[in-house]
């Protein structure tokens, strides 16, 4: 745009769009704008001249605020909806004298002073005549030497254009701040969510007298704050769609899980776009997002230019110089350039409405930035087609501001249409289920995510009156949604309410609670999760007509089929006398009494939780005679239902008897003599066993460890000897005993180092004291538990022999077995050794893993990859010497490898830090100039593994290698051994084990 400069200092200056060939002065530009009318009109088209109606909306709304309030005030307009047309049309029509104009960037503020040097679009659209006088901009882009500068700058400009970095600098004096804002009568500030609260408030607190607007496209800062002020216009970006303003775009998700070609995959898929779009005839660019000049550098180099220089790319980065820069934009004005890389100079200022494709191939900051940087690619213009954004979602950073972004803005569901091809886990039911429902939707069903829990009711009805939603919540403040093939209702409801400490009422207490309604005809049952549980029947009674809540006995039916059910509360009503009921709580120890009470008839079940086992992953469930039930966990929709499809099997089946359920519920028992069972296996208390990543440390005087290099170990394995172990690894160990009476229980240093326990912020105790607090937790082969001196048996006895099918018998010529580990000379006469041998000449596996010693996951970890079925198989392969020369009959050779399969079962529920923790040990390895743990496969493999279980479901199994056992000769005490820790496996997560031996 061509204006004229006057230059005020050393670098600041005046700009001026004179209508003849002088200038005039600031009080003629007011005067003028004081002396014409200032029109409004409005396009109903987008061919029609006048402002868009989210342009009117914020001009009245900004007008209307300013009529009774001065405090700051909020607009959000989406990118692309003409957001700086309603800032000048405000400072104009308002007659502002003096404005100060705040922009993020020096490429904004550019921008801004181009449009506000000729006031927009306004004459064009008819809004004002030629009688208005452009304004004079004072352009504050450096600190002026002396207040007399900016005086002088201030007197002869209408507007002032500068930077929040800049009123922000050591540079820019507080008392500079402080005249300007005495100068000015209004302040705005343009993406407003650019600005962080610690400058914001610096600059509000000098500005406070004047009038302040800000604008955004989201009112979310970079910081994650809300934005200061109340937003008294918000446009939504569904409008803007539904209005013309925004066109859908399509995401194409990559699953790449190599990071090494996620660049290239990434790059391929969006240069096909690009050249898709061209051949249709659209003159469309590809813009390449990187996060930082050097990201930029590498894929212009390396990727773009090195694959794609038909389309002649070009790299714009501030690091360049502005001759370089120039001409590469000019290249793209000409069409000779199709692909654009940068990093953030095309995040806010530049208007390329060609930039219909964007690579993304690092994701942005914050979401804002992610918000108004997409956005830009959605504008929609006459003869350009639909825009595409390719990003690697296998991408934790990628995946995490898609997540932020819908979570957020739920818009943005509308708007950015995944086109993914993939049929990749529980996502794609859940998005089959939103296809269906219809309604005043206000948030996404994938963004609902209820707690679990229900009512449920019976009702032998033939059909359900959804549409009466209506009579239990008030439309006006009501979304609802409903599926009629699946029988889904949700209801979203605004309530406000008094608060109960002041009479005033305008102070009233906002919420939303969240109504679903489920009916499964088939079972002849539906359920109700609501977070107002008062209308739950009232809701019932609008949908159908005749029904029954499910209460009483039969609700505790959905304890059933849990393995180790272990109740933690037990809640009992008693009848004291005729009229008075006494409520009782039973927690801890004394959760066997309830129980006792609740089976014997003595007393009424109020309400039960527990913990335990269910088709191979850890559950909790709670329940109540009045017919809660729930659990804790918060899940989608698809969840909630089919849950309670399952909770309903139980409770509709006349045959489960609920005493025999609490009969057998493990519970703790308090002893006083130590129980005269062989114990096998010992683990950390939970505060460190759940130290996965290695943050705790254990240490003597001399050295310390991490708690993933360490173990603990029983070194007892009797009925009768004091109970006693050891926590350490090959530099250091201490010994401990466990002594229990009628006292308690108390541990005691038997031998080695003393050792103490480190935790962050620096807490720190000797491990003796900690384990006083938190002891162990010590198995025993009847598969009763033991932790301190609270006793925890098995209801139910395990199987007394170990099923044929699941031993596995080898050759072991030319092996000895006493010798159990490789170690790094790789020992060939070894057990380890033979082992990863036959694993790798199967050729079966992806990755074999030597995890031996301290802290391991297995001696061996190994990976099967179905790539048909989309599928991993983790293999996990505890080895043990045998005791003698040859295999025979010897129980003890079973104690510890078998304690040590039931101790890796925790890294079932999460694989990928398991992974984590190979590469961990192999790092810890590898740093102390020791040989690789690796025999298949690299670090590199396991990050892919890494990536695919984001998306692929996977299976362990569990093997014990033990070449001292004969097959011919298991002897029953062994097999009680073996079946103890099956039945472990197989109660607690479903994973099979088999028994490798001689």
């Amino acid at each position: 745009m061509d204006f004229d400069k006057k230059k005020i200092g050393e670098k600041n200056y005046l700009v001026h769009a004179p209508k003849g060939s002088d200038w005039i002065s600031p009080s003629d530009v007011l005067t003028s704008w004081k002396n014409n009318s200032f029109n409004l009109p409005e396009s109903k088209s987008i061919t029609e001249p006048g402002f868009r109606s989210a342009q009117l909306g914020a001009i009245y709304a900004i007008k209307s605020h300013w009529t009774v309030s001065s405090a700051a005030a909020t607009v959000v307009m989406p990118t692309g909806t003409g957001k700086t047309e309603v800032m000048i049309a405000t400072v104009v029509s308002e007659r502002r004298s003096k404005t100060c104009i705040v922009v993020p960037s020096n490429l904004l503020r550019k921008q801004t002073i181009s449009r506000f040097s000729v006031l927009g679009k306004l004459r064009e659209i008819g809004a004002i005549n030629d009688q208005v006088y452009n304004p004079i901009i004072g352009c504050l882009i450096s600190s002026p030497k002396n207040i007399a500068e900016l005086q002088d700058l201030l007197d002869q400009s209408n507007l002032i254009v500068t930077t929040m970095s800049l009123l922000n600098s050591t540079h820019f004096k507080e008392e500079f701040v402080k005249f300007l804002a005495s100068k000015c009568d209004t302040i705005i500030i343009d993406e407003a969510h650019h600005v962080p609260a610690s400058s914001w408030n610096y600059v509000k607190k000098i500005f406070g007298a004047v009038r302040c607007l800000q604008f955004t496209a989201t009112p979310f800062r970079n910081d994650g704050k809300k934005i200061d002020g109340d937003i008294i216009y918000n446009f939504p970006l569904a409008l803007a769609q539904e209005y013309g303003y925004f066109k859908p775009i399509n995401f194409y998700p990559i699953y790449e899980f190599d990071d090494d070609a996620k660049d290239i995959s990434v790059a391929a898929k969006a240069v096909e776009l690009l050249e898709t779009d061209i051949a249709k005839g659209y003159p469309h660019l590809l813009l390449v997002r990187a996060s930082t000049q050097p990201r930029a550098r590498f894929l212009f180099e390396n990727i773009y230019q090195k694959y794609y220089a038909r389309h002649a790319p070009v790299l714009i980065v501030s690091g360049n110089s502005p001759t370089d820069n120039r001409e590469a934009l000019k290249n793209v004005d000409d069409g000779i350039s199709k692909i654009i890389v940068c990093v953030d100079m095309f995040s806010e200022g530049i208007d390329i409405p060609k930039l219909k494709i964007c690579a993304i191939h690092d994701k942005y900051k914050s979401l804002p930035i992610t918000m108004q940087f997409i956005g830009r690619f959605a504008r929609s213009q006459a003869d350009l087609g639909e825009a595409s954004v390719v990003a690697n979602v296998v991408d934790d950073d990628i995946k995490e501001a898609l997540d932020e972004l819908y979570s957020q803005d739920a818009d943005w569901n509308k708007i950015l249409k995944n086109t993914s091809d993939e049929k990749i886990g529980c996502e794609v039911e859940l998005q089959k289920l939103a296809r269906g429902f219809t309604g005043t939707e206000s948030i996404p069903l994938n963004q609902i995510k209820p707690k679990i829990s229900m009512f449920m009711y019976t009702s032998d009805d033939t059909e359900w009156h959804w549409k009466k939603w209506n009579t239990v919540f008030p439309e006006e403040y009501s979304h609802h949604y409903v599926n009629t093939q699946e029988k889904l209702l949700i209801v979203i409801e605004f309530c406000s309410s008094k608060v109960d400490w002041t009479s005033c009422r305008d102070i009233m207490n906002s919420t939303w609670n969240l109504h679903i309604l489920y009916w499964n005809p088939a079972k002849k049952a539906f359920f109700i999760n609501t977070t107002d549980k008062g209308i739950a029947d009232q809701l019932a009674e609008a949908i159908f007509d005749n029904y029954k809540r499910v209460t009483g006995e039969m609700v505790f039916r959905c304890l059933y089929g849990i393995n180790r059910l272990m109740l933690s509360t037990v809640g009992l009503k008693t009848a004291v006398s005729n009229h008075h009921i006494r409520y009782r709580m039973f927690a801890g120890v004394d959760v066997a009494e309830g129980i006792t009470g609740a089976t014997t008839g003595t007393s009424i079940k109020s309400n039960l939780f527990g913990v335990g086992y269910e088709n191979g992953s850890s559950i909790s469930i709670g329940c109540s005679y009045k017919g809660t039930i729930w659990a804790k966990w918060i899940e989608n929709i698809n969840f909630w239902k089919n849950w309670c499809d399952k909770q309903a099997d139980k409770i509709l089946n006349n045959d489960i008897n609920t005493l025999n359920v609490l009969q057998g519920a493990l519970v703790p028992e308090e002893i006083s003599v130590r129980p005269a069972v062989v114990p096998y296996r010992i683990d950390f208390p939970e505060e460190i066993e759940m130290d996965w990543r290695g943050s705790i440390t254990i240490k003597n005087k001399l050295t310390d460890s991490k708690s993933i290099l360490m173990d603990i170990k029983l070194t007892t394995f009797d009925e009768t000897s004091t109970l006693c172990f050891y926590v350490g690894n090959d530099n250091f160990k201490e010994e401990f005993s466990l002594n229990i009476g009628s006292g308690g229980f108390t541990v005691s240093h038997k031998s080695g180092s003393i050792l103490s326990i480190c935790f962050n912020r620096g807490r720190e105790m000797l491990l003796k004291d900690y384990f006083e607090k938190n002891p162990p937790t010590i198995w025993f082969v009847d598969g009763s538990s033991l932790e301190g001196n609270l006793l925890v048996k098995l209801k139910e006895a395990c199987p007394t022999v170990f099923p044929k099918a699941n031993i596995i018998s080898w050759d072991w010529s030319g092996i000895d077995i006493t010798k159990e580990s490789q170690g790094e000379n790789k020992n060939k006469n070894s057990i380890q050794y033979r082992l990863i041998s036959e694993l790798k000449a199967s050729g079966k596996y992806t990755l074999i893993f030597d995890d031996d010693g301290s802290g391991e996951v297995a001696d061996v970890v190994a990976v099967q990859e179905d790539a048909v079925n989309n599928r991993l198989s983790f293999e996990l392969y505890h080895c043990k010497f045998s005791s003698e020369a040859k295999a025979g009959a010897r129980v003890k050779d079973l104690y510890e490898v078998c304690g040590q399969a039931e101790k890796s079962i925790k890294w079932v529920s999460d694989p990928k830090l398991m992974l984590e923790r190979l590469l961990k040990r192999e790092q810890d390895r590898t740093s102390n100039g020791k040989t690789t743990r690796y025999e298949i496969g690299n670090n590199k493999l396991v990050y892919e593994l890494k990536n695919k279980l984001k998306v692929f479901p996977f299976s362990f199994s569990i093997f014990i290698v033990q070449p001292g056992v004969d097959n011919n000769q298991i002897t029953s005490a062994m097999h009680q051994v073996l079946c103890s820790a099956e039945t472990y496996l197989k109660d607690t997560y479903a994973i099979p084990m088999a028994l490798i031996c001689s």
